[in-house]
């Protein structure tokens, strides 16, 4: 009775995790978007020796013993990285136009974002982007402008929260996998283009240049959001999938044109 209690002990400790993956499980994980990998890398688990606990593992990777600025440094790591994407010229505005020997090297590269998502970053920046906002609409000492300013803050926080809803129910009915939380991570990272548009327009008021400056802000946010939204549905829904993205930021765009 001890020696079938101990193996079936043993059997949990190393069960799940280290036991290879069935047939089934397999046919499965074949079907979906693409080349079939999870969105959320839940296929990333792979088959380990059995001499290895996986409360071992459980703890090596247990960030709760680490200390604080390890921990602000791996999430300041991940937003610059994040921001690198966005920035990425090259990406953006040519795409990743690579060989059928590179392409799923490729779409792994573009579903990385979602699912190394965080909500620090699009905190930042969409805060940035409200306050260049509200300060520009509220820069006089009465009562109204500073109404007028809250109003404005509070537009642009309802507008974001709207627009991730709106991404998130839209990848769903297509087919795809993502989660609001992920869309709100999306949005705000590729938000950071107006935040830039909106800083330039203070150097000028001129109309043309204004325009000129915003609609640049909006391209390169909607060119940068295309490969992660649609590395998330299969390739013939993908403009289906960023047309919601193009109506928030020309939207987000007309209010950085119009009230700063």
């Amino acid at each position: 009775t001890n020696a079938r209690e101990s193996s079936q002990s043993e059997s949990m400790s190393h069960g799940t995790f280290d036991d290879a993956p069935s047939s089934a499980n397999k046919n499965n994980d074949s079907s979906g978007f693409g080349s079939g990998m999870n969105i959320f890398g839940a296929n990333s688990v792979r088959e380990r020796p059995q001499s290895v606990s996986s409360f071992q593992d459980i703890n090596a990777s247990s960030t709760l013993d680490e200390s604080i600025s390890k921990t602000f440094k791996r999430d300041i790591d991940r937003i610059v990285s994040n921001v690198k994407n966005v920035l990425d010229a090259k990406r953006v505005f040519l795409g990743n136009r690579r060989s059928s020997i590179g392409e799923v090297n490729s779409q792994q590269q573009q579903q990385q974002p979602l699912r190394d998502w965080d909500l620090y970053g699009p905190l930042i920046f969409v805060l940035l982007f409200g306050v260049c906002l509200s300060s520009s609409a509220g820069g006089g000492s009465s009562s109204k402008t500073k109404s007028d300013a809250g109003t404005i803050f509070s537009v642009v926080f309802a507008t974001v929260a709207f627009g991730a809803f709106a991404l998130t129910l839209n990848v769903k009915f297509l087919g795809g996998k993502i989660i609001f939380l992920q869309a709100m991570s999306l949005i705000g990272y590729c938000i950071f283009p107006l935040d830039m548009s909106a800083v330039l327009c203070w150097v000028s008021a001129n109309s043309w240049y204004r325009f000129f400056v915003v609609g640049l802000g909006v391209t390169w946010s909607c060119g940068a959001s295309v490969p992660f939204v649609s590395a998330a549905v299969v390739e013939e829904r993908k403009a289906l999938a960023v047309y919601p993205m193009v109506l928030l930021y020309v939207t987000l765009g007309l209010f950085a044109a119009v009230v700063v």
